[in-house]
């Protein structure tokens, strides 16, 4: 399967219409997360800069999301790159960003980067322990991830008054963040429709008014009904390679965050289906955590004709067997730098730099094979 899409495109996967049987709280039992039956996926991701303006782009540079954080259903593992980044950096959700200088684009000029992927998906069970912890409120994810701020102007309507009302009136009383999560979610299930038309509702403001959405309103209301909540919480970008009907497509689910337990996947958009505090499926493949494009770019211009540099991906999914052993992370794949850091190289001498760390990479990796071999 294929998809093609501009910058910018929500997740809209739907899932396929059936009986809705009445979502019930997850049996609490330890607070580990168990996976079962894990489906196999090789993933090509092309990124395309192309310069569709008059004038010469000086400076191009590409940030492009090459993986999520780490979760206990999922691994993507980056195999093959067609060219090495100037840097890599950590973003405030926790994704690894690759850094591309591409330099001077003139008119009609592209630059493209192909980036090659195993992911592994399984279906999960999170069974929470009966008695939580209190959160401290002055640890970073917990000030981070129920932040007002935090993807406000993409939608995610964290203590607006409608959203804290409606939160009072659900979890009033109860003190267990399990819970209370639970409870939010319910409702979602049960006022919340989903558009088959894929016209998305804005944001977590206008679905609670209309009471239809697509995927991305669903997970950027509960969203910010958990973190109103007190709850952190934070939205995943991924795909669904299908949606009980055999359709892929890009989707969005929520993560949120329970003392001791640690990130709890849950998806209201098929909350119906029994997808609080699980993933019921080995079709669910993160991509990214947040709400911003995967792929952004930055460039300047001289005077004159202006400049304007088009973004165009295509992702490709295939399924695959259990590969016979553990793939191991392209050598074309830098280090990553701290959380914020870059390398403040010029661009001649940072590809430079890329270069000699991918040929002492396959030198490494070619020495390493050779000692393999005569032991």
């Amino acid at each position: 399967m294929a998809l093609v899409g501009e910058l910018g495109l929500r997740p809209h996967a739907a899932p396929a219409p059936g009986r809705r049987p009445v979502p019930q709280p997850v049996a609490v039992q330890d607070p580990y997360a168990r996976v079962a039956d894990p489906a196999y996926y090789r993933v090509t991701k092309t990124v395309t800069l192309t310069n569709t303006g008059q004038g010469t782009a000086y400076g191009v540079e590409a940030r492009i999301k090459l993986l999520p954080p780490p979760t206990p259903y999922a691994r993507l593992v980056l195999t093959g790159a067609s060219r090495a980044p100037q840097a890599v950096v950590r973003d405030r959700e926790g994704n690894e960003v690759a850094i591309y200088q591409a330099g001077r684009l003139g008119p009609g000029r592209s630059f493209t980067v192909v980036l090659h992927y195993q992911a592994e998906s399984a279906e999960v069970f999170y069974h929470l322990p009966v008695a939580l912890p209190a959160y401290t409120t002055t640890a970073a994810v917990y000030r981070t991830f129920t932040a007002p701020a935090l993807e406000a102007a993409a939608g995610v309507n964290t203590g607006a008054p409608a959203i804290a009302a409606l939160d009072r009136a659900l979890t009033a009383g109860v003190d267990d963040p399990a819970r209370r999560a639970w409870l939010l979610f319910h409702w979602i299930t049960e006022h919340i429709a989903y558009n088959y038309h894929l016209v998305p509702a804005g944001g977590a403001l206008a679905v609670l008014r209309t009471r239809s959405g697509i995927c991305s309103d669903f997970a950027d209301l509960y969203t910010a009904m958990l973190r109103t909540d007190g709850i952190p919480a934070r939205l995943v970008s991924g795909y669904v390679t299908s949606n009980g009907d055999g359709e892929g497509g890009f989707h969005q689910w929520v993560e949120f965050y329970l003392p001791r337990v640690g990130w709890v996947a849950s998806d209201p958009t098929w909350g119906a289906y029994g997808y609080f505090a699980a993933l019921n499926d080995n079709w669910h493949i993160p991509l990214y955590d947040g709400v911003g494009a995967d792929v952004a770019v930055h460039w300047h211009y001289a005077a004159g004709p202006r400049p304007y540099v088009a973004i165009r991906y295509h992702y490709h999914f295939a399924a695959e067997p259990r590969p016979a052993r553990t793939v191991a992370t392209h050598p074309l794949y830098t280090r990553p730098l701290p959380a914020g850091a870059r390398q403040a190289l010029p661009g001649w001498l940072a590809r430079l730099w890329a270069a000699v760390q991918h040929w002492w990479a396959r030198l490494t990796t070619a020495l390493v094979h050779l000692l393999a071999g005569t032991s």
